[in-house]
């Protein structure tokens, strides 16, 4: 789905929005790119891995931009949390409690930048960093959900972070494919849950990378969510 005509054989349904040859009502069947069943952990990552390498220069920047919001954040949390920890422990709790929300909050929206530009990878669209920052009010919406969850989870316990990408990792990415907001959590949780063995054991992956690389690895596991989407879905991927 674009806002505009991607190539030839693009069509405009009556949202407004374009299409391409492979959705026409009625059209032909295109089937995606690569033999059927390359879903698993090793295809996927290597599939972003590829992708990653093939527009390095921009995933850089994005991560850089993504990095550069984190430590200033975290250098806000320092101070506030040094703030209220002279007083009392009550009010440390509830000040790393709310930043760690606001945290997440901020992060969820990233991801969303991070899924638009990885759509535009695995669709074969060029790299546009201006284009993955153009959010719209659902990206928004979608971002934040995501967030306030995983930054909950992540203020009780830092493992539990987990749990929010081993569920709702897709989120980002079903909001970047079709302009989904908080409408995108039962889509999530399906595509995960109805792949278990392949989806969840891919974003634990992505998220021990993530961590392990100072969010380095956020950009690849955007894009392997991205192509496992469109995967079960029966949908085309650029090669």
């Amino acid at each position: 789905m674009s806002d505009a005509p991607q190539g030839p054989g693009w069509w405009q349904a009556s949202d407004g929005k374009w299409y391409p040859p492979e959705q026409a009502p009625g059209g032909p069947a295109v089937p995606p790119s690569g033999a059927p069943g390359e879903t698993s952990v090793g295809a996927t990552l290597t599939y972003a891995w590829n992708k990653f390498v093939q527009n390095i220069g921009e995933w850089i920047i994005l991560w850089l931009i993504f990095l550069a919001v984190a430590v200033l954040f975290a250098i806000l949390a320092f101070t506030l949390a040094v703030g209220g920890a002279a007083t009392t422990s009550i009010r440390f709790n509830t000040i790393g409690f709310v930043l760690g929300i606001v945290g997440g909050a901020i992060q969820g929206v990233l991801l969303v930048v991070l899924a638009r530009a990885a759509v535009m990878a695995v669709s074969g669209q060029p790299l546009s960093i201006g284009s993955a920052f153009g959010l719209t009010g659902n990206n928004i919406v979608a971002g934040l959900v995501f967030g306030v969850i995983y930054g909950m989870l992540n203020s009780f316990c830092g493992l539990l972070g987990v749990v929010a990408f081993l569920f709702l990792g897709f989120l980002p990415v079903l909001s970047a494919l079709d302009d989904k907001g908080a409408d995108a959590l039962g889509e999530s949780l399906n595509l995960s849950t109805g792949h278990a063995s392949e989806a969840m054991v891919f974003w634990l992956v992505g998220w021990v990378i993530t961590a392990c690389t100072c969010g380095i690895g956020s950009p690849i596991a955007m894009i392997g969510g991205t192509y496992l989407a469109k995967r079960y879905r029966g949908e085309a991927v650029a090669t």
